[in-house]
């Protein structure tokens, strides 16, 4: 099955070892049983070159706590056979993380601690200070944690080499803050949701400006989220997810590539959010996609990693690595 971190941890254990490993891009019988999108496929034909394969699969089944369903055929009593090409194979992919000047350290940290400590799975930082002196071909997927300082980073230059390297074939996470700096013209196609809405009244006096700073503010709230769960990005979940927003910023959904969004009347399951902030949030986006050329961006609007504890949302992460496929 694919429904948890668990199941992401067994999966980035099979790829470190070499073990390959296909997934499902649609829900399948077999033998009565019912498999979701996204759910693992191990074949002997795949793996009929390494040396001791059964012997490494059930150690790290077992390590992992996984129980192997064996089957005899590839032919499927409902769904898509294995041999179809909705069953594509799960590549290992080599992960760059930036640091440095544009992130947050906090930000940064809770992906380093992701990898490290909760996936188990290898991660290169890249710092700013010599991000220009590096080869991006050398890494499948670069990840761009939030921060401030974007704004000055992703200069003219800077987005022209990102654009090339995804048209050739990259995976670009962005999350939070980093969103903003990636349009404009010379970027991508992600744009900032405007409320569209002006105000002429007399200017507040300064006693009560702190009380209109509130209204536009948001300063953590749980909202549910309409969710395509037939993309990769959202294998593993249901029709909704929660999501935790820290802040008022808000992006126009991408053309196609709306993940999981927030309906046209948002209101906070719990926590506080201004009523100000609120007129900019209906329709927005909190992940989605988008097609470059061979390669493709991840938008992470909001973040599913905030202090190693939303533990609903690492399943977005770990699909953003190993389920999407441009």
């Amino acid at each position: 099955d694919w429904s948890s971190m668990k199941d992401a941890r067994f999966l980035a254990d099979l790829l470190k070892v070499g073990i390959r490993v296909r997934r499902a891009e649609r829900p399948f019988q077999q033998d009565g049983k019912t498999w979701g999108s996204g759910s693992l496929i191990i074949t002997r034909a795949d793996n009929k070159h390494m040396v001791g394969f059964t012997q490494k699969l059930g150690e790290i089944a077992q390590k992992n706590q996984k129980i192997l369903i064996p089957v005899a055929t590839g032919l499927v009593e409902s769904g898509k056979d294995f041999g179809s090409g909705y069953v594509g194979n799960v590549t290992r992919p080599k992960v760059a993380v930036l640091s440095g000047d544009p992130t947050s350290t906090l930000r940064f940290g809770e992906v380093w601690h992701f990898f490290e400590q909760q996936l188990h799975y290898p991660l290169t930082v890249l710092d700013a200070d010599y991000f220009d002196r590096v080869d991006l071909k050398d890494y499948d997927v670069l990840i761009l944690p939030g921060g401030w300082g974007y704004r000055g980073f992703l200069n003219s230059d800077r987005k022209a080499a990102l654009k090339q390297w995804v048209s050739d074939g990259g995976r670009l996470i962005a999350m939070g803050n980093a969103l903003s700096a990636l349009g404009g013209d010379d970027g991508f196609g992600i744009q900032r949701k405007e409320n569209g809405s002006s105000d002429t009244a007399t200017p507040p006096r300064y006693a009560e400006t702190r009380r209109d700073r509130i209204k536009e503010s948001i300063t953590g709230a749980i909202f549910k989220t309409t969710v395509d769960r037939t993309h990769p990005l959202a294998f593993g979940y249901g029709e909704s997810y929660h999501t935790l927003k820290l802040g008022s910023s808000a992006y126009e959904l991408p053309g196609r590539g709306a993940v999981a969004s927030l309906g046209e009347a948002p209101v906070p399951v719990a926590g506080f959010a201004g009523s100000k902030a609120l007129k900019t949030l209906p329709g927005s986006l909190v992940f989605g996609m988008e097609n470059h050329g061979s390669g493709a961006v991840i938008y992470m609007a909001d973040n599913p990693l905030f202090r190693g504890f939303w533990e609903n949302g690492k399943l977005f992460f770990a699909n953003a690595l190993f389920m999407v496929s441009p």
